[in-house]
This record gives C-alpha cells, structure tokens and sequence, in this order.
C-alpha cells in the first residue's frame, strides 16, 4: 500500500468516526445551542433549555424545559416557559434548492412538518405603570421585528426603510425627492425576456441570500396557552387551547438562522391578540 492509500484511508477513518460523533452526540448539543442562540439573539434576553434529544428512529428532536426571561426592572422573572416542545421531520425530510441564488453551491431544505408546543405560559405586563406604555410582549414584539429587518432587509422592505431613515436622515430625504422626480415621468416598460429572467434572478438572490441550509416548517401548533395578564396589581389569566401559528417558509424555505427570530415573532404576536381582546373583554364587562 502506498503512502497516498495509506494517507486516504486514515481520511476515511478520521471523518468516519466524526460523523458518528457528530449523529450520536453532538447533534443534540448543537440543536440545544441552536434555540439558545437564536432566542437570546432575536429577543436580547436570555434563554434556557434544559434538554434537546433528537431520535433517528422516528425522526422526532424533543425539546424539554425552554424559558425566556422577561425584561429587566418588571415584576415577573420570565417572559414565557415552554415545558415540552417536539419537531417532527416530514417523510422526506431534505432535498436540494435548485436556485440561481446559491452559484456553484449547494443549498438543503430541511422540511419539518410539525413544530408542537405542549404547553406555553407566559406573562404580560407594562413597562411603565401608565395606560399608555407598552407591555412586554409589545416591546419584545419589536425588538425581534427589528433585528429580523437589519439582518434580512429584502424581507421586511418596510421596517428597513424606517430603520434607514433614522440612522442617514440626510439620504432619506435625498432618496424621496429623487423618488418624487422619478414618479413624474412615464415608466418604461421591459420586454426583454433575457433581461427580464436576469432581473428575476437577482431579485430571488437578495430574498434568499446566501444560507447553505434552509428550513420550511407545515405547521406551528400551541397546544395549550396560558397568558397571565398584571395590570393595576391585578391578574387576568386567559386560557386558550389548539392555536395554530400556520406555516413558515415557503417553496425556499427559511434561513435556518432566521428561524427562531420568525417563530419567537409569531409566538409574540399571538399572545399579544390574545392579551388585547382579553382586556377588551374584561373593560366591557366593567361597564355592564
């Protein structure tokens, strides 16, 4: 055996054993890290998980113990809890993107088809002890929107551009009187099918960037969902059973780092509904 078949072999043996590791071990870990750090990325508070436990045999990742702290300075010390949270993979659990975003590169779609939330209680509260102030859940609402529209501006168009104005309000005002100037004139009209396919091209490379894994979820479902309202030294506590959160990421998918920014979002403007048709009810009760 020569030296560069000895050299291959040893290779071989060496990515061997480290893929062992890396299915039987560390994938859990790295699924673990993974919700930690998009959830304290996207939010700015921090995040615990007890335990990620991810079975080959039924394609199933268990996530045990997830909590979210609240912001500092309020009364309650977490934001929402998580006790048990599953992931089902679909039947075909991957497959290629054939993009012209990703040029000689390979882009995988990982499909889940079901994200489950066993039970998931969280707490709302106001900032500041005015009707007027925000909540939490607001405050947190936006914090997420705003780091998903810095990272991913293709996405959030609207958001980006407030977030453009503020930071270069000189430009800003540029821009809008060239936009002003452009308005009054006759728009032309592409018809160049080779420049119109290019033109497409390059607007699908902004909106899907350069992520090497992306994920697209079926359904999102909150089993059972507690939200316990503190307003005035009161509590309201409204319960609410089988909420369904849709899908997330279509044909393309998702970034998989933009996926717990995503998800963190809907889950904070669901229990934001909740909390103000909870309140609505309550104030109209009053008044009978």
């Amino acid at each position: 055996m020569n030296k560069l078949a000895v050299l291959a072999l040893a290779l071989l043996l060496f990515f061997s054993t480290m893929l062992w590791y890396l299915a039987n071990g560390s994938l859990n870990d790295y699924l673990k890290s993974q919700v930690i750090l998009q959830s304290q990325y996207y939010s700015d508070q921090e995040a615990t998980l007890l335990k990620a436990d991810f079975s080959n045999n039924t394609g199933v990742t268990q996530f045990t113990g997830f909590s979210l702290s609240n912001i500092n300075g309020l009364t309650q010390p977490i934001l929402f809890k998580a006790d048990k949270i599953s992931a089902q993979l679909a039947a075909v659990p991957s497959h290629l993107l054939d993009s012209p975003s990703i040029q000689k590169k390979t882009t995988t779609i990982v499909h889940i088809k079901e994200l489950r939330l066993g039970s998931l209680h969280a707490w709302s509260e106001q900032i500041n002890p005015s009707e007027t102030s925000k909540t939490n859940l607001e405050e947190l609402f936006k914090q997420v929107s705003t780091k998903l529209a810095m990272d991913y501006p293709a996405l959030y168009p609207q958001i980006s551009a407030e977030l453009y104005a503020k930071m270069y309000p000189e430009r800003s005002e540029k821009l809008a009187l060239e936009d002003a100037e452009i308005s009054t004139k006759a728009p032309q009209i592409e018809t160049n099918k080779a420049i119109l396919a290019s033109k497409e091209a390059k607007q699908k490379k902004r909106l899907l960037g350069k992520a090497l894994t992306r994920v697209t979820i079926s359904s999102v479902i909150i089993e059972d969902l507690t939200l316990t309202i503190i307003r005035d030294n009161k509590t309201l506590t409204k319960n609410v059973k089988d909420i369904q959160l849709g899908s997330f990421g279509d044909e393309n998918g998702l970034d998989s780092n933009q996926l717990g920014g995503e998800i963190l979002k809907q889950i904070l403007y669901k229990l934001i509904s909740v909390e103000k048709s909870t309140v609505i009810k309550n104030q109209d009760n009053k008044h009978e």
